[in-house]
């Protein structure tokens, strides 16, 4: 796998798509000032990420989180009625996206995806997985076969992935500079509750 190259044009785009009604994070930079700086803040965050990929190192205000809770419904004195949404920089969910999309490509590009895989990939999703699995039964049934379908969910799966198992990208020929910058990523992160611009410890 190739190194990542920034292209300017790419964060320009990304930086157009903002959301511009979305809260900052930990850096209390908002989506509006970069997306209204658009044109003058390309060439720095360029140089930002491109800093932070070769010394495969974050700026430590890109480890932290901001949680905060979201009333859902009921009673609003209940704790449960609320859920918690996890703010972070904004500037590091970008590079963070353009190194996932690094990453998408080379793992299509080389075909390392199973053929079972369906979430999580454009153009592959439940949908189109159920039609499969719809055609199949089907035919098993206009044959006179049985058909037994057992559902599974893991609760919060991607919460629980193991961040070791993550770093096993060397064996699909991840660019090394990348794993150790998804490792340094995944490390050392904080998380603080704000409520009411009060902040837990």
């Amino acid at each position: 796998m190739e190194g990542l190259k920034l292209d300017p044009s790419d964060i320009l785009t990304r930086l157009t798509k903002l959301n511009v009604n979305k809260s900052a994070g930990p850096d209390d930079i908002y989506p509006r000032i970069l997306y209204e700086a658009r044109e003058q803040l390309v060439y720095p965050l360029k140089i930002l990420f491109e800093t932070s990929i070769k010394a495969k190192q974050l700026p430590e205000d890109w480890h932290s989180t901001n949680v905060v809770p979201v009333f859902k419904k009921g009673d609003k004195k209940h704790p449960l009625n609320y859920r918690p949404i996890s703010l972070t920089s904004i500037a590091c969910k970008m590079l963070e996206s353009i190194v996932r999309d690094h990453m998408m490509f080379h793992f299509l590009d080389n075909q390392l995806f199973s053929t079972q895989q369906y979430g999580f990939l454009k153009g592959r999703n439940a949908v189109i997985q159920l039609i499969k699995m719809f055609d199949i039964w089907t035919a098993a049934v206009e044959v006179g076969g049985q058909i037994d379908v057992i559902y599974t969910d893991f609760e919060k799966a991607f919460d629980k992935v193991p961040h070791k198992r993550l770093l096993k990208l060397k064996y699909y020929n991840v660019n090394p500079d990348i794993i150790d910058w998804i490792q340094s990523f995944l490390s050392n992160r904080k998380q603080r509750v704000k409520l009411n611009n009060n902040f837990s410890s």
